[in-house]
């Protein structure tokens, strides 16, 4: 609601946790040097090490989210709820001003999310919209039409809630990024989603017999977007499933510079693959951005796509689109991006890669003194 990004709010939510665990460490220890008893038997004394407890237990879902997020989540908020609840018991009952502090932190809480639902109701236009399911090449699509045409810009995503799904996503919602993007405001959000356990597995289930249409409801859309306006060069880097956080971003620069809105020049999309499936699945999309590259003549946008195969030669992929084997020459890459640009012109890298692929462009770009070049990272890492 207030653009930032996923990866901020994780820091700010980690950060909020150490400072309360440093706190309520700080209290329990000068309570126990002052007071020097600690009964149980006094109620105030088993809600605070109820809360005590209900920190510590929290190592529980971290440990657990890596073998089912769902569960591990769903602990952790449980568990945080019972951790204000005994700290609230916990509090002396007698004058506000103990109490205050708790109220003013519950009615900022209240008031967000009442605002947060607010702002879901109006732009689901109080109904639920639908969603088309289909899975195909080892990858899900969705189709949401929406009751209300909304403006996104590009990079932005929505957190879906799919009912349907299963019994668990009755109490989820989950992250993805848009792929689709206008000018103009849409009737329709295009999903470009990878297959991996829960949720989206539980999608997958939904369309095994074919595309199927769904009731949903999402909020958004989150995100505050790269700015890419002062750029003549953009280089976007993907791996696997990291192509459905460029799509967008694709679409926009190349509307911008036919609209005379940017000084680019030059676009290109260096894709690696493991499989031709994924590529074929994206094809379309891909050729709906050359597509409109094309509409005045002026060509800027290129796409090398690298697949991971021993079987592979150079072969054309669609319209201006190109196949290689073996893995993305990054330094080479790197190296004929600024040779090609125009002198003194900044070139722009958006990133959406592996964890792996990601430390070998960073160490290329510290070891070597580019001049001119800005690393951004989308906020969908694959």
């Amino acid at each position: 609601m207030l653009g930032v990004s996923i990866r901020t709010c994780r820091r700010l939510h980690v950060l909020a946790g150490l400072v309360a665990i440093l706190l309520a460490v700080f209290h329990a220890i000068v309570g126990a040097a002052t007071k020097g008893t600690f009964s149980l038997q006094t109620p105030r004394n088993l809600w605070a090490l109820i809360a005590i407890l209900s920190f510590c237990v929290q190592l529980i879902p971290l440990a657990l989210r890596h073998l089912s997020y769902e569960i591990a989540l769903r602990i952790h908020q449980l568990l945080s709820f019972v951790f204000a609840y005994a700290v609230w018991r916990h509090i002396p009952s007698v004058g506000l001003s103990p109490q205050l502090y708790l109220y003013i932190v519950s009615g900022i809480f209240l008031t967000a999310v009442a605002l947060q639902l607010g702002l879901v109701c109006y732009r689901n236009k109080l109904g639920l919209c639908r969603a088309r399911i289909s899975f195909d090449l080892n990858t899900i699509k969705v189709r949401l039409h929406l009751r209300r045409p909304l403006k996104l810009d590009a990079g932005q995503y929505i957190n879906l809630w799919v009912p349907a799904a299963s019994f668990w996503s009755l109490t989820q919602t989950h992250p993805f990024t848009v792929v689709s993007w206008s000018h103009k405001p849409q009737e329709f959000l295009d999903l470009f989603i990878q297959p991996r356990r829960g949720f989206t597995n539980d999608l997958n289930s939904l369309s095994e017999y074919g595309p199927t249409t769904s009731i949903v409801l999402f909020s958004g859309p989150h995100e505050q977007p790269w700015r890419t306006d002062g750029y003549e060069n953009i280089l976007l880097i993907a791996t696997g499933f990291g192509i459905a956080a460029h799509l967008p971003y694709l679409r926009k620069l190349i509307y911008d510079h036919h609209t005379r809105t940017v000084p680019l020049r030059r676009i290109h999309l260096v894709w690696q693959i493991d499989d031709l499936d994924i590529g074929i699945a994206a094809q379309q999309l891909l050729n709906k951005a050359l597509a409109e590259d094309s509409l005045d003549g002026d060509y800027i946008l290129r796409i090398s796509i690298y697949l991971q195969s021993n079987n592979t030669e150079k072969v054309s992929f669609g319209s201006r689109a190109t196949v290689y084997p073996g893995k993305v020459p990054l330094k080479d890459v790197l190296t004929v991006e600024v040779a090609e640009r125009y002198a003194r012109s900044k070139t722009g890298i958006l990133v959406s890669t592996a964890g792996s692929f990601q430390d070998e462009l960073m160490a290329l770009l510290r070891a070597d003194a580019y001049n001119n070049l800005d690393l951004m990272l989308m906020e969908y890492q694959p």
